[in-house]
């Protein structure tokens, strides 16, 4: 089952150029996605109602993106506006289109009832243009069950050990120091210190270890937006391990969404860098592909957790701690879609 009546990232904003017409699929629908000439984003089924052949493999006429298997011109709304050699056109002959929204440096889709999408609720995410921030961007796509890398977003305890040569740089802090949880209305919100820890060699001006504000908000249907706040060593507890009242020494940016394509594979999204003062192009592609090789790591072991549950999906997992993150999402998740089907249950019996 899946959330429907959510925003999911479809694409970064800059994949999507003027003349370009890309192929998605998001929670099993295949999507094509094109600009008007204004530039705003169209969002339609990519299947022609005639023939059922790909849209993404037709062309843009101006707003309307033309079938190049038979030659149907479809306008942004899905009606077909033109069969060539037929003057007649049937009322049926549309394809359904999506809501679909821009905000930060992604283009957003909304998979349910239309009426029901609102810009408004979507999260604030960072612009690769803001003036604000430097950032690189990537993705990559899995072979697994996408709420297996929401649960791997929603444990940082892994760090320590998954990635104990990058991300976690040898330190056991992110397994012992546990996180406060703060649960949303739509997600949930994971803070915490971690103290005297190794500076990083950009950081070393500074001292020889760094205390770190950690905060997160992790977000339906699998949204991490995280602030990565650098201290002087002593921080934490001048702070009395609470919020810190003052601003840090350096700030780093991580955004990433998780897009479910199938039931067996997701596409990843990721940016990664920080403040404009603080990281120059340089730095920036150096703090990216630091992120990347980490994320490659996660990708092996979530891969083969995945083949492993596929041979024996009965098999339990044992709870521990570090579960209450996950199973707090995968509850928050559960209730929205179980509510979604009784929603549409009821509807269907009228």
């Amino acid at each position: 089952m899946w959330l429907r009546n959510c925003w999911y990232v479809a694409a970064w904003s800059s994949e999507l150029g003027a003349e370009a017409i890309i192929a998605r699929t998001v929670i099993d629908q295949a999507l094509v996605l094109y600009r008007r000439e204004d530039g705003s984003v169209v969002a339609m089924e990519d299947r022609c109602c005639h023939r059922l052949a790909p849209l993404s493999k037709g062309r843009r006429e101006g707003d309307d993106l033309r079938c190049m298997y038979h030659g149907l011109k479809f306008a942004p709304d899905g009606r077909c506006i033109e069969i060539p050699g037929q003057p007649s056109i049937p009322a049926k002959a549309r394809v359904r289109t999506f809501p679909v929204a821009e905000r930060g440096a992604w283009i957003w889709i909304w998979m349910g009832e239309a009426d029901k999408a609102d810009p408004a609720t979507l999260p604030d995410s960072v612009a690769e243009s803001d003036c604000a921030w430097r950032i690189a961007i990537g993705h990559l796509d899995y072979v697994a069950d996408y709420q297996l890398i929401n649960d791997n977003l929603l444990d940082l305890s892994h760090l320590s050990f998954t990635h104990e040569n990058t991300l976690g740089r040898g330190m056991p802090h992110w397994a012992q120091e546990r996180p406060r949880t703060v649960r949303l209305e739509r997600g949930v919100r994971f803070q915490r210190w971690l103290r005297n820890v190794p500076a990083a060699s950009f950081l070393k001006q500074h001292g020889p270890a760094v205390d770190i504000w950690h905060s997160y908000d992790f977000l339906v249907p699998g949204i991490f937006l995280q602030r990565t706040n650098y201290y002087a060593a002593g921080s934490a507890e001048r702070f009395k391990l609470e919020p810190p009242g003052e601003g840090p020494l350096f700030s780093r940016l991580d955004e990433q969404a998780v897009t479910p394509m199938s039931a067996t594979t997701a596409r990843y999204f990721f940016a990664a860098g920080g403040r404009r003062e603080e990281v120059d192009p340089e730095l920036c592609e150096r703090i990216f592909n630091h992120a990347l090789r980490a994320f490659n790591e996660d990708k092996v072991m979530i891969e083969g957790q995945h083949r492993l549950i596929e041979r024996e999906p009965d098999r339990p997992m044992v709870a521990v701690s570090f579960d209450a993150g996950p199973n707090l999402f995968r509850g928050l998740m559960k209730g929205l879609i179980d509510r979604e089907q009784r929603e549409a249950h009821a509807v269907a019996a009228e």
